[in-house]
């Protein structure tokens, strides 16, 4: 019995640290490197609508971000305690953290390239 007991707290240990792999919050997420180059023949106006249509989809996606990993904690935390078969419900926000960090890298390239052109308002533009 204490054998069986171990292993199941050995794998709700397992499980717990395991989850954290694919459960990102919006804050954790870093930008990718987006080179500047490509936003280099834009005009001061493209860029600044380029990083309006960006910067318009990050909340929401930080938000599916967040509220996923806000649900998988609970499961991870319940699963652990309870029944490992709950951690079968976990539920990865790998593919939304990606964007998030493929839509941060966006915004700083054109950051980058609205200073190189000289772009008016460009150092307010958030990274």
């Amino acid at each position: 019995m204490k054998k069986l007991l171990l292993a199941l707290a050995t794998c709700s240990l397992l499980f717990s640290c395991a989850g954290g792999q694919f459960l990102n919050s919006s804050d954790s997420v870093e930008a990718d490197y987006v080179s500047p180059a490509i936003y280099k023949s834009y005009t001061c106006d493209e860029l600044e609508t380029a990083a309006a249509k960006i910067i318009d989809q990050i909340p929401g996606l930080e938000k599916l971000i967040d509220e996923r990993k806000k649900n998988n904690d609970a499961f991870i935390s319940t699963g652990a305690i309870i029944m490992l078969p709950l951690l079968a419900g976990l539920k990865s926000n790998k593919e939304e953290a990606e964007l998030l960090a493929q839509y941060k890298g966006n915004i700083r390239a054109i950051k980058t390239a609205a200073m190189t052109n000289g772009c008016e308002g460009a150092g307010y533009m958030p990274q």
